[in-house]
C-alpha cells in the first residue's frame, strides 16, 4: 500500500541531506559561535541550515506554516505545520562530538504525520510517516524488548538550560533528582546532549528511555512519532497525553513506561 504522507516525506529527506552537507561543511571552519543564552550557543551553521530548509520548503509547500527553532515563524493559516530543528544538539556539533542532527517534521492539525531525522556524522537517517512504521536507512526499527528496569538506559536532557539563572536552577534541581532516582532503578544513566538523537536511540532499541524538561517542540516533533511507530509510547511525566506543544517527555520502549513514570513521577 503506498504511503499516503511518502510524498511530505521525501521533501523532508531533501531539506535535512542537504542542510546536514552544509552543516558538515562549515563545521570546521566554524567563525561565528556565540552565545544567544548565558548557557547556550548558536553557529553561522544553524542560521544557514535554516534557511536552506526554509527555502526548500516553502518551495514545495507555499501554503504550509513553518516553526524554526533560529528564525521566526511563517504563518500561512494552514491545517498543515513543519516543525524544523536545523542542528539540534549545537554544543555538541561546535565541540566535535558527533551527536547531532537535522529533525523535520509536518504536523497536520494536532498529530504529527511525518518526519526525518539525519545525523551526518553517523550516516544514519531516521524516518517514518503516521501509521507506516519507523525506519533507520530505510530499514524497519522497532523499541528494545528489555523488561526489567534493572536492565534498562534511560538517557536525561542536559543541565543549564533555561533562558535565566533561576529557571536554570530549578531544572538543575529537577533534574539532579531524576538522575538519582533513575540512577537507582536502571542500568546506566545516560545524557547524549540531542534530543533528536536520544529519540531516535530509544526507536532503534538502543535504549531504553529518554526524559526530558523544558522542551521546545521543534525539540520532539519528529522523534514522538519515531518513537510510537516504532512501538514505543510517548507521555509527559505525569502520565498525561502527550503533546510537542507541553513542557516535558519521556519516551520509552513501552513495556516500561508505568515503571519509569513511578520512579521519575512518585508523588
Amino acid at each position: 500500500m503506498k504511503d499516503k504522507y511518502g510524498e511530505y516525506l521525501g521533501a523532508a529527506i531533501r531539506a535535512a541531506e542537504e542542510a546536514g552537507s552544509i552543516a558538515k561543511s562549515m563545521q570546521n571552519g566554524l567563525r561565528d559561535i556565540r552565545f544567544k543564552g548565558e548557557k547556550d550557543v548558536v553557529t553561522e551553521a544553524d542560521f544557514a541550515c535554516d534557511a536552506a530548509i526554509r527555502k526548500a520548503l516553502i518551495s514545495a509547500y507555499p501554503s504550509h506554516n513553518i516553526i524554526t527553532e533560529e528564525e521566526a515563524a511563517v504563518e500561512r493559516g494552514s491545517d498543515f505545520t513543519w516543525y524544523v530543528d536545523p542542528i539540534d544538539g549545537t554544543v555538541n556539533y561546535s565541540r566535535g562530538f558527533p551527536l547531532w542532527g537535522v529533525s523535520i517534521g509536518l504536523r497536520r492539525g494536532a498529530a504529527m504525520i511525518a518526519g526525518c531525522i539525519w545525523l551526518p556524522a553517523l550516516e544514519e537517517m531516521f524516518t517514518t510517516t503516521l501509521g507506516a512504521g519507523a525506519y533507520l536507512n530505510g530499514k524497519r526499527i522497532q523499541v528494545s524488548q528489555v523488561a526489567e528496569m534493572h536492565a534498562g538506559i534511560i538517557s536525561h536532557g542536559d543541565f543549564n538550560v533555561g533562558n535565566t539563572a533561576e529557571q536554570r536552577q530549578d531544572l538543575n534541581v529537577k533534574n539532579l533528582q531524576l538522575r538519582g532516582r533513575t540512577a537507582a532503578a536502571l542500568q546506566r544513566v545516560k545524557c547524549l546532549g540531542s534530543a533528536v538523537v536520544e529519540g531516535s536511540f530509544v526507536a532503534a532499541g538502543r535504549m531504553e528511555a529518554y526524559c526530558m524538561l523544558a522542551m521546545k517542540p521543534w525539540d520532539v516533533a519528529v522523534g514522538s512519532l519515531l518513537v510510537t511507530e516504532a512501538g514505543g509510547k510517548v507521555s509527559h511525566l505525569d502520565g498525561s497525553e502527550f503533546s510537542i506543544d507541553g513542557n516535558d517527555a519521556l519516551f520509552s520502549n513501552g513495556i516500561l513506561h508505568g515503571q519509569l513514570l513511578k520512579v521519575l513521577h512518585p508523588d
